[in-house]
């Protein structure tokens, strides 16, 4: 019998998917940043140098078996997310597929404001907003949504 247990920090997020996933652990993928809700969700971002390995489909292994074994383990809901160092692709990768009708950034106060439709919206303020908080904590940025 598996006992499911909140993942406790960031670390214990890392440790299980160095566990699960074989090109974590060797080094072809790398984890760039964690948000996570204890008991609710993760948000990892991932990023290979290796342009013939796909950094979400390897965590995410074939048929999701390997998040299925990790989210079986903890009782976090897990979201695999393509890292890139570009802030406005790397947040569109954040909220995909929410469709994106504008950003305003302001780099100096690490803030985007993103325009999305009232249906879009939904998806990332409905549960209180932890999905828009992990978001930000993912990107290291404050991001506010504007509905139109």
């Amino acid at each position: 019998m598996t006992m499911k247990t909140p993942l406790d920090d960031n670390d214990e997020t890392r440790r299980l998917l160095q566990e699960h996933v074989p090109e974590i652990a060797n080094g072809v993928v790398e984890i760039k940043a964690i948000g996570r809700s204890a008991g609710r969700r993760s948000m990892i971002a991932v990023h290979s140098a290796d342009p013939g390995v796909c950094p979400v489909s390897s965590c995410v292994g074939q048929n999701g078996v390997r998040v299925k074994a990790i989210v079986k383990t903890s009782s976090d809901h897990m979201d695999i997310i393509k890292w890139s160092n570009s802030i406005e692709e790397f947040i569109r990768n954040t909220l995909s597929p929410t469709s994106i009708k504008q950003f305003t950034f302001d780099t100096a106060a690490h803030q985007a404001t993103i325009t999305v439709s009232s249906e879009s919206a939904g998806k990332w303020t409905n549960d209180g907003g932890t999905r828009l908080r992990l978001a930000s904590r993912l990107v290291g940025w404050d991001l506010r949504l504007v509905k139109v």
